[in-house]
């Protein structure tokens, strides 16, 4: 029943997301210039730092740091939810996130956005696959259209990445010099 329930709620249209033209994929990204000029290895430790307050363990999120060239690229997840009588837990949007690092900017890229499902009482949310499927999507499940939902899904996820986006921004700004005081 809540698998049913799940089709008849959600948005209406999609939301306006940024498409790669070469990779067709969803993915935000941006080249961001630092005022203070901090050199690389200052923009790694910020982003290292980011990485540990914005994701709860960091190690687990982190699969790749390298300082010397400058990049660290994680693999991250958000639960997404559907609405049948009330917001219920409906799988995960898994994405990586890359940052790469030059003196005094920084690009990231946040891609690959793929959704897989979990059990629940009512039994096992399917995998849905890559994001992009979503969109625009005339997908039937159990003959009823999953198009709000996907769109539902969409949303979330857009919210969340621009939000994490933001604070990305914010946290970059900041030195990690002045954050660590030699007095306590």
């Amino acid at each position: 029943m809540i698998s049913l329930g799940n089709y008849a709620f959600g948005q209406k249209d999609a939301p306006v997301l940024p498409i790669d033209k070469s990779t067709k994929k969803i993915t935000y990204s941006e080249v961001v210039y630092v005022a203070d000029s901090a050199d690389k290895y200052e923009l790694f430790t910020r982003a290292k730092e980011w990485f540990s307050r914005a994701y709860k363990p960091s190690t687990s999120i982190i699969q790749m740091e390298d300082k010397e060239g400058g990049a660290i690229v994680g693999k991250a997840l958000m639960q997404v939810y559907h609405k049948a009588l009330g917001t219920h837990e409906s799988g995960y949007i898994n994405y990586t996130i890359s940052i790469y690092f030059k003196d005094g900017r920084y690009r990231f890229e946040i891609t690959d956005f793929h959704h897989t499902g979990q059990y629940v009482q009512a039994g096992r949310i399917q995998d849905f696959g890559p994001c992009e499927r979503m969109i625009n999507s005339t997908e039937k499940i159990m003959g009823i259209s999953a198009k709000k939902t996907f769109n539902y899904y969409l949303y979330q996820m857009d919210n969340e990445i621009k939000s994490r986006i933001n604070d990305l921004k914010l946290s970059m700004k900041i030195s990690s010099k002045k954050n660590k005081s030699s007095e306590w």
